[in-house]
């Protein structure tokens, strides 16, 4: 029996950043210099342990009856600890609000590198400060691919939310950046998951695992997304490029080598929605083709029992101005 693997993209699953507070500490742990990535409590920052560069995850614990204060992870993953580290005079509270007093982080690890020293060199806090602007400052994204880890380019002009303007791109075995994309536009900061990866993730079906996505606005429904850029590594480039894919949320079959966009829009009555489809082939050298469209107007019936699905009683082929309409809702580029 012949298996087909689906990679899937849950882009709606990715959290929303309330009243977040962005902070960049520069400093040291122990002999290492170090940079750490703070999206209110959290932070996320790169170590080396002398083979090669992972990103980690500092990640506040709420028992103030513990030794430390912050336990550490590998970015990707919440299975193994990594160590424990304490901060010294360090609130939760204040911190969220913003407290100048923090301009200094010192503490220790419980690891071999113990003696933390980190002094503060940017703060941005995207709900008070409308009239904040800055243009190019880094920031460590918590994601990375097998070889590479994520830097996003971050500007704000006054009276708008931060924004995306490129993205650096580092070699993991070194630490050594090796790309810069700069043609990147209106995608919103969203601290460290403004970029999302997974281990399965091979848009350009190389085989290295090497892809990522990044969108254009916050996700928080099936429609609030209308601009969504995929970059896989070329082996033969020796860099990453962007490939034409845009949409809602995306499904990958890496055995035909085909990429699915889904996207939702409203019918005339509450009951009802209009299902898109877009079925894209990948046509070698980093390039898609659209190769059809399906698009159902359906009548939504009642829960099924013991069940969280819908059953759509009624359901028929969408009129060339529903499809149309539907297209112009969710902004889609592949309009005819």
């Amino acid at each position: 029996m012949s298996y087909k693997k689906i990679i899937l993209l849950f882009l709606l699953l990715i959290p929303a950043i309330s009243q977040a507070i962005f902070r960049v500490y520069t400093g040291n742990v122990g002999k290492n210099e170090a940079d750490f990535y703070f999206d209110s409590e959290k932070a996320v920052f790169v170590y080396t342990n002398g083979k090669d560069y992972q990103v980690r995850l500092l990640d506040f614990v709420e028992n103030n009856a513990n030794e430390f204060n912050f336990k550490t992870y590998y970015a990707n993953s919440y299975k193994k600890m990594i160590d424990k580290i304490f901060i010294k005079d360090f609130n939760v509270v204040t911190f969220n609000d913003g407290s100048e007093n923090y301009q200094q982080l010192a503490g220790y690890a419980f690891g071999k590198d113990s003696k933390i020293n980190l002094d503060k060199i940017f703060e941005y806090n995207e709900y008070s400060l409308d009239e904040a602007e800055f243009s190019n400052i880094d920031y460590l994204q918590r994601d990375s691919t097998k070889d590479f880890y994520f830097k996003v380019i971050v500007s704000k002009n006054q009276k708008e939310k931060a924004h995306i303007v490129g993205v650096k791109i580092f070699n993991k075995k070194d630490g050594r950046l090796i790309q810069v994309i700069d043609d990147i536009s209106e995608c919103e900061f969203h601290g460290y998951i403004s970029i999302k990866t997974n281990e399965s993730f091979d848009f350009n079906f190389y085989g290295n695992n090497n892809s990522f996505f990044i969108v254009k606005d916050q996700l928080s429904g099936s429609n609030n997304i209308d601009k969504y850029y995929a970059y896989s590594y070329d082996k033969k480039q020796q860099k990453f490029v962007k490939l034409n894919l845009y949409g809602n949320d995306f499904s990958i079959d890496d055995e035909d080598k085909f990429a699915y966009s889904y996207k939702y829009c409203p019918g005339k009555k509450e009951d009802e929605v209009i299902s898109l489809k877009n079925n894209f082939k990948y046509l070698e050298n980093n390039r898609y083709k659209r190769v059809e469209t399906e698009c159902l107007y359906k009548e939504v019936g009642t829960m099924v029992v013991n069940s969280n699905l819908l059953v759509f009683t009624k359901q028929r082929e969408c009129t060339p101005k529903e499809l149309s309409n539907c297209r112009k809702f969710v902004d889609d580029p592949y309009e005819d």
